[in-house]
C-alpha cells in the first residue's frame, strides 16, 4: 500500500508543479486576466486549488485551517470568489497561499495512512465518509483537470503549451509545422 500511495503523491505533485508553471514568466495582468466566458483565469485557479488542498487534505481529515486567506475565502458570500483574485490582492499573496496549503496538505498527507478516515462536508450524505487514499485520488482528478485548464488558458495567453517545463510532453514543431497540423484538423472537421 505504501507503494500506491507513493504513486498518489508523485502524480500529485507533478500536477502541481505543472500548475505553478503556468504562471512562470507572465505579467500580473497575464495570470489574472479572464481568457474564457467562465472567466478561468491562472491565478484564480491557483487561489481555487489552495483552497481544496486546505479543503481536503486539512478541514476533510480533522484538523482546524488557520490560514487567513482561507478564512476570507470561506466567509464570501460569492460562490465563485475563489475562482479570481481581487486587484487589491497580490499575485505573491496568492502563491504564498498555495504553498502553505500544500505544506499543511503534505504534513496530513505524510503523517496518516491511506485507510485514515475522512469526512468530507458537502459530497453527497451516501459518500461524505471516505478516506484519506480517496482524497488523494480525488485530488490528482482535481488538479490534473485544471492543469489543464491552464494548459489551455497559457496557450491562449502566449502560445506556450505543455505537460511540465523539464518535459512538455508535445512534437518539438516549429511555427509553420503547427500552422499547417491546424490548417490540417480544421479541414477535416468542416469536411464533415
Amino acid at each position: 500500500m505504501d507503494d500506491f500511495k507513493d504513486h498518489l503523491i508523485t502524480y500529485l505533485n507533478r500536477s502541481r508543479q505543472a500548475v505553478l508553471w503556468k504562471a512562470e514568466g507572465l505579467s500580473d495582468a497575464e495570470v489574472t486576466r479572464p481568457m474564457v466566458g467562465s472567466g478561468t483565469n491562472i491565478l484564480g485557479v491557483i487561489q481555487h486549488l489552495a483552497s481544496v488542498e486546505y479543503g481536503y487534505f486539512v478541514q476533510c481529515l480533522g484538523f482546524t485551517i488557520t490560514d487567513e486567506r482561507y478564512a476570507a475565502l470561506e466567509a464570501d458570500p460569492e460562490p465563485s470568489a475563489d475562482m479570481w483574485v481581487p486587484a487589491e490582492i497580490s499575485r505573491q499573496e496568492i502563491m504564498d497561499f498555495y504553498q502553505r496549503a500544500i505544506s499543511a496538505a503534505d504534513a496530513n498527507i505524510n503523517a496518516l495512512p491511506l485507510e485514515a478516515p475522512a469526512t468530507v462536508p458537502w459530497w453527497r450524505p451516501e459518500t461524505r465518509q471516505t478516506t484519506l487514499g480517496r482524497l488523494l485520488l480525488h485530488m490528482n482528478v482535481e488538479n490534473s483537470r485544471h492543469a489543464g485548464h491552464l494548459d489551455i488558458v497559457r496557450e491562449l495567453i502566449d502560445g506556450s503549451t505543455g505537460l511540465l517545463k523539464e518535459n512538455t510532453n508535445i512534437p518539438p514543431y516549429d511555427a509553420t509545422e503547427w500552422k499547417e497540423l491546424q490548417q490540417k484538423i480544421l479541414s477535416a472537421s468542416q469536411s464533415r
